[in-house]
């Protein structure tokens, strides 16, 4: 099966053409977090087809037709959607070029890449993959309110200002986890899913206006560290706006279908 995949940074290696098979069993392990069946699928498929693990990595995106819940997305947004920040390590770490570093995701030591080595860095092209809704990883990520993965994937080469089809970037979902209602369809598009959430406002957030403020919550967690790392230097609060939130329709697209 034929993907759209880039490129190896780098490199001239066409993606490999794995089966359908290949492929949902990579995206499978991928959404249940399942690191152990995922290096020893990429492995083996390496050697298969006589290529580094970060080839398979780009070709294993799903192209099922969105009549039959396909999404487009790479195994990178599973991680990324479930918060699953030791699958999304080790998949991030097979795409490093030499010249990069393993992604930290610790607050007390995370510092960020110098501007003008991050600029002469490849970064894998799949880390910026947009699936059939325009949503990156780091769409999924920032939308579920999974810090630990922003981080990851930002220090990996993840395009912060990437606005998806609907016109709005990582820290306008993030924002949007805020509100106290999401859109119907957006409401329709989570049900039935356990392994993915919507982590918005919960039942007692938002509430007594006047009182102390608490800790932040998730959502503004990651807004605020999305604004405030060098990265997002530039960047404004609701800079993916355009008008409302309507036009997200299928946002989490086919999360909740089964691959």
């Amino acid at each position: 099966m034929a993907t759209t995949a880039g490129q190896t940074p780098g490199g001239t290696t066409a993606p490999r053409p794995l089966t359908f098979e290949e492929i949902d069993d990579l995206i499978y392990s991928a959404r249940l977090g399942d690191v152990d069946a995922l290096r020893t699928d990429i492995t083996s498929l390496s050697q298969k087809y006589n290529c580094a693990s970060s080839d398979i990595i780009q070709s294993a995106i799903d192209m099922e037709d969105e009549s039959q819940g396909g999404t487009g997305a790479c195994l990178l947004h599973w991680p990324a959607a479930n918060g699953n920040i030791e699958t999304l390590n080790y998949l991030l770490s097979l795409l490093l070029t030499p010249t990069q570093t393993p992604p930290q995701t610790t607050t007390s030591t995370q510092t960020s890449q110098d501007p003008a080595a991050r600029a002469a860095t490849a970064v894998n092209p799949i880390i910026n993959h947009r699936n059939n809704s325009g949503n990156t990883p780091l769409h999924w990520a920032a939308l579920n309110t999974h810090l630990e993965c922003v981080k990851a994937l930002v220090h990996a080469g993840a395009d912060i200002a990437t606005k998806n089809s609907a016109g709005h970037d990582a820290v306008f979902l993030a924002e949007r986890s805020e509100w106290t209602a999401l859109p119907a369809d957006d409401e329709k598009e989570g049900e039935g899913e356990a392994e993915v959430t919507l982590n918005g406002v919960g039942e007692d957030e938002g509430k007594g206006e006047g009182e102390a403020r608490g800790p932040l919550s998730k959502g503004m967690q990651v807004v605020e560290w999305l604004l405030g790392c060098e990265e997002g230097e530039g960047l404004e609060r609701g800079a993916g706006v355009s008008g409302s939130g309507d036009g997200d329709e299928g946002l989490m697209d086919g999360v909740e279908g089964g691959n």
